[in-house]
């Protein structure tokens, strides 16, 4: 068993039969198929692919027009979307031309670096917050992670649509592309917020588990928010063929 992401068109939520869950599709169409016996293929690299073409749809160049800022949410709470968002974020930093960061905007996770809440920069006498850049956490060259406390500074308790575009207009500055670790998108109003506030929002779906109501109830929230969503990914997808088949498709 083995998990990947695919982004789907935003009208896929309509178009599902199943009223009880969103299905996963068959586990690999005849496009997606090597044309020749491949000894190397694995569902890990499989998983990277599906990943890279994310990217490169949303980002790289982007369609109708290339995103910066992203949001991904998933419907309900629960699920652990943090593992695809930094999987973007590594992508982008592989492929992109600029600096990404993994912000985490949703629920609290666990910290990386507990340093990093209480890094300070003395200037002028004073003591006061570093740069964005300088409180997150480098990974790489061209990539960084930002936990939630550092991204919300004092608004622990939430945050405003004026403070929130502040806010994103900082990293807009610091960073080329920002990946924002979102909140569930069908609890609360945080998820629309982010969404209208950035150049657009991606649900995280996932396989044999979200109830198509629910992503449609959402889906019409962020809708009336002016969130741009720009598409579903469909995570957790099984294969129930072993992998000894694939390799011979």
């Amino acid at each position: 068993m083995s998990t990947f992401v695919r982004l789907l068109p935003a009208n896929t939520i309509d178009e599902v039969e199943q009223s009880a869950s969103i299905q996963a599709e068959p586990a690999i169409e005849r496009e997606d198929a090597p044309s020749s016996p491949t000894a190397g293929w694995t569902l890990d690299s499989f998983a990277e692919e599906q990943i890279r073409g994310l990217v490169r749809q949303v980002f790289l160049p982007g369609w109708p027009r290339p995103c910066r800022q992203v949001v991904f949410s998933p419907v309900d709470q629960g699920p652990d979307i943090a593992p695809i968002c930094m999987q973007v974020g590594e992508t982008l930093a592989d492929e992109g031309s600029g600096v990404a960061c993994v912000v985490e905007a949703g629920a609290i996770g666990r910290e990386r670096n507990a340093t990093l809440t209480d890094r300070r920069v003395a200037v002028g006498g004073e003591t006061r917050f570093g740069t964005l850049r300088d409180l997150a956490q480098q990974l790489s060259p061209n990539l960084f992670f930002m936990p939630r406390s550092v991204f919300l500074g004092g608004n622990e308790n939430g945050f405003s649509s004026t403070w929130l575009r502040s806010r994103l207009a900082e990293l807009r500055l610091e960073f080329d592309y920002t990946v924002l670790q979102g909140p569930a998108a069908g609890i609360g109003s945080e998820a629309a917020l982010l969404g209208a506030a950035c150049d657009g929002l991606v649900l995280v779906l996932q396989a044999n588990t979200t109830r198509r109501a629910t992503a449609q109830r959402v889906k019409e929230t962020l809708y009336s928010a002016n969130a741009r969503l720009l598409g579903a990914v469909l995570s957790e997808r099984t294969f129930p063929i072993p992998s000894a088949i694939y390799r011979r498709l």
